[in-house]
């Protein structure tokens, strides 16, 4: 996934996603402008990335999941703007009818 915000901002919610294959990387780029990353709480987080005059958000980064979750990989880079990740419990299941 490639995620790109320029002069504005963005938000991706991934607490909810399922994810296909064992390793997911997500490509975000922002310039003069913030994406922030809102990865589930129990999968492996790694966060890469540079910042020019902004900020690429290492807060969820390095994180390890139990053995055997997906792993999210989040490469950002940030020109006069920001790329933020953060952790969110998973959501419990809406009861069933």
């Amino acid at each position: 996934m490639t995620l790109w915000s320029m002069w504005g901002g963005g938000r991706v919610d991934l607490p909810e996603a399922r994810f296909s294959s064992q390793d997911t990387v997500i490509r975000a780029v922002a310039l003069w402008g913030g994406t922030k990353i809102v990865v589930p709480a129990d999968v492996d987080v790694e966060v890469r990335g540079f910042g020019l005059f902004g900020l690429v958000g290492r807060r969820a980064a390095r994180r390890v999941g139990r053995p055997g979750t997906p792993r999210v990989v989040i490469k950002g880079l940030a020109l006069f703007g920001a790329v933020v990740t953060d952790t969110s419990p998973n959501r419990p299941a809406p009861p069933s009818p």
